[in-house]
């Protein structure tokens, strides 16, 4: 009854469901009986060793699915994994053609959809095992049609969700697995009941990069609680941190205060200092973080640091920003807390020779760890964190750590729930390596999550794969639950003009704004590269949707989509009469080729029988939209469009965020978030007076912009 509601329901062939366990000694398939209820099914087996119940309820798109697995017997239980088999997948369509899409796969492969017959690496047979924190579901689907299936987490307490895909017959099998992160076997004791969660259910528009999890993620919120993720912690501010555009390591207590100095008078939606690696004084150019307080008084550099990190902290807060702190996750070999305390360590010589991970599954290395993050939080005063290197002890697929009693998940919930806890609930918890692929469950402690490789100074090839890294994670649509951070935006000093600017075009348009970096304080304030950076930086929106304009991630996928867009001007979070509907960037991601791409108002969510003022944000140029518009680009080009309607006075273009934005005959008001000296609007008709909190202000106009010196947040009118 179950099997044939389930092939009803997700359409696509004579579907066969069978549960399997996976134990040390070898695989079990125990016989299921089959209870059935309203749109409810319970599937249980009961042998000498344990008992499986699968609660299976049947939703709109599918069915969600609750297991709970016991071990009845007095001894402890070796489990490997717990399994599914789904058999008869038929698409209609030739089989050469079924493909899947996962996150992991652009990070791994840089494409977006693999076939399900291409060969994979030996080491990467099951989809699903990288250590890169993935969206947690997968599309099998065929390139020929509209409809597929997807598979996806609801619960990572316990296990993580990997597949393997095959033909047999003409038709596709799945096979879901329930595994444990970090270790080869989970100890299940006598009595102990472990619960697995997940979706399983029809995609309607497996074509459209966008839609493909819309059903799941309806499910995932109902799981995913209001969460730090959810404030707004990076979401509404940035962060200045030490290690992109230049500085990296030479980091010092003198060049930290005087950005911060800077960053007060000229970037007001900064509020925080994050200072990064090189604060230790260990110094073989090898990151190193939590080891540090194993040191004492010794692990600050005193050179760097000579009054101590809390003569830093107070200092941050006295210029009226807050202090957080780079902590790398593992420990140098060559550092006095590996040579003194190896019996705590773990070693992933597969990926990093110069370092150990404190093994989370001993007791000595976790009472040290919370030491340790005592120290650095509230002995040294930080307000926020980036964890980095974090990632090896929870989110690996393979054994690491000494002991079973715990999956990796179960360690990362303890551990992150400890930094949080000495975290003031304002305070932000960041991601670095390894790099996450949109995990939301992550969100319920991190704030914020880096998907991309480090830009640096400025590297062109670093930027155009974080384009498809982020294309990826975007089309979730899942920022409200956990906010995406592309790297920091900065002066660049390596790259071109026209590089530069489509590293901040990218970073402003997926509002993914979370951090500013370089020696601001040394940069000419008068260049076009500082003042666009203050006007990209002017209203940040992480987590924003941004939306794809005509990109068929299954034909192109080794391409990013090259028209995105939000509904919002770039200036404000609202989307207001007598200011842009949207904002559009197209980008050249071409290394020799002109481009010419075509903005088509059916694409963009507007009216194509309306007339529409388009506004380049940085050249101030302007075009008519009316149904199509194509714009030629040169390599590596890009552009920044507000989008306006063509009727009534109108707001194009602000470096100023604008709030509560009020369109009328003769006046358009709106409310300023901040003091600015010099503050640009680019407006439709020329203004008769400008008013401020009810009061004359004082500006210049020059062709359609005025310039105003906003003296705090307040009511600005312009009456024409």
């Amino acid at each position: 009854m179950f099997k044939e509601s389930l092939s009803g329901a997700l359409m696509c062939g004579e579907l066969e469901f069978i549960p399997f366990t996976v134990f040390e000694y070898g695989e079990s398939h125990g016989d299921y009986t089959e209870i059935l209820g309203n749109k409810c099914y319970h599937l249980s087996c009961e042998t000498k060793e344990y008992r499986d119940i699968l609660y299976i309820t049947e939703c709109a798109s599918g069915y969600t699915v609750k297991r709970e697995f016991k071990n009845t017997t007095s001894d402890v239980m070796h489990l490997r994994e717990l399994g599914i088999t789904l058999k008869g997948i038929d698409f209609c369509a030739k089989t050469e053609s079924d493909y899947y899409y996962h996150l992991e796969t652009p990070r791994h492969f840089g494409t977006m959809t693999f076939t399900v017959d291409r060969v994979r690496p030996k080491d990467m047979l099951r989809i699903g095992t990288s250590p890169f924190q993935p969206f947690p579901a997968i599309l099998v689907s065929n390139y020929n049609v509209k409809n597929g299936i997807v598979h996806g987490t609801l619960s990572q307490k316990v296990f993580y969700h990997n597949y393997m895909l095959s033909h047999a017959e003409n038709t596709l099998t799945m096979e879901i697995y329930s595994s444990f992160k970090d270790i080869s076997y989970r100890e299940v004791l006598p009595n102990e009941v472990l619960v697995d969660e997940w979706y399983i259910g029809r995609a309607e528009h497996a074509d459209d990069i966008e839609r493909v999890f819309e059903e799941y993620t309806v499910h995932l919120r109902k799981k995913l609680p209001a969460n730090y993720g959810a404030t707004s912690i990076n979401r509404d501010n940035m962060v200045w941190g030490t290690w992109n555009d230049g500085i990296t390591r030479s980091v010092n207590e003198t060049l930290i205060l005087t950005e911060a100095k800077t960053l007060k008078e000229y970037f007001p939606t900064v509020r925080w200092i994050q200072i990064d690696d090189g604060y230790c004084a260990f110094n073989e150019n090898i990151a190193h973080g939590l080891g540090v307080p194993y040191e004492k008084d010794e692990g600050v550099d005193k050179v760097k640091f000579p009054h101590g990190m809390r003569y830093v902290t107070d200092k941050i807060r006295q210029i009226g920003l807050r202090p957080a702190l780079w902590i790398g996750g593992f420990c140098p070999k060559n550092s006095k807390i590996s040579r003194e305390r190896p019996e705590i360590m773990a070693d992933y010589a597969s990926r990093r020779t110069q370092n150990y991970l404190l093994d989370v599954s001993i007791q000595e290395a976790r009472e040290y760890m919370t030491s340790a993050i005592e120290t650095m939080i509230l002995d040294w005063g930080f307000d926020g964190v980036k964890h980095d290197f974090w990632s090896y002890a929870f989110e690996v697929s393979e054994p690491l750590l000494k002991n079973n009693y715990a999956s990796g998940y179960e360690h990362r919930r303890w551990w992150l729930n400890e930094i949080r806890k000495r975290l003031p609930d304002d305070g932000y918890l960041q991601t670095g390596c390894d790099i996450v692929m949109a995990n939301p469950f992550l969100g319920t402690h991190f704030t914020n999550y880096r998907y991309g490789i480090d830009i640096g100074s400025g590297k062109w090839s670093n930027i155009k794969t974080n384009f498809l890294w982020g294309a990826a994670c975007f089309a979730t649509h899942t920022g409200d639950l956990f906010v995406p951070n592309s790297d920091a935006v900065g002066m660049f000093p390596g790259l071109s003009d026209i590089d530069a600017r489509f590293c901040v075009n990218y970073v402003l348009i997926t509002r993914t704004m979370v951090e500013l970096a370089g020696k601001l304080s040394e940069a000419d304030k008068s260049s076009p590269r500082f003042a666009m950076l203050k006007k990209a930086t002017c209203n940040v929106n992480n987590g924003q949707d941004v939306y794809f304009a005509g990109y068929d991630y299954r034909a192109d996928g080794t391409k990013s989509p090259d028209t995105l867009y939000i509904r919002t001007p770039h200036f404000s979070k609202q989307q207001r009469s007598g200011a842009p509907m949207i904002t559009v960037a197209i980008f050249n991601t071409e290394e020799t080729e002109n481009k010419t791409l075509t903005l088509k108002a059916s694409q963009l969510g507007l009216d194509p029988c309306e007339k529409y003022v388009i506004t380049d944000v940085w050249s101030g140029e302007q075009y008519e939209l009316l149904s199509e518009l194509d714009f030629e680009l040169v390599p590596h080009d890009s552009r920044l469009l507000s989008v306006n309607s063509s009727k009534g006075r109108q707001i194009y273009d602000a470096n100023i965020e604008l709030t509560d934005i009020n369109a009328e005959e003769n006046r358009i008001s709106a409310r300023t978030s901040y003091a600015m000296d010099d503050a640009l609007i680019t407006l439709s008709h020329l203004p008769n007076t400008v008013l401020f909190d009810g009061k004359e202000l004082e500006f210049s106009q020059e062709g359609g912009v005025i310039r105003i010196s906003v003296p705090n947040a307040g009511l600005l009118e312009i009456v024409f």
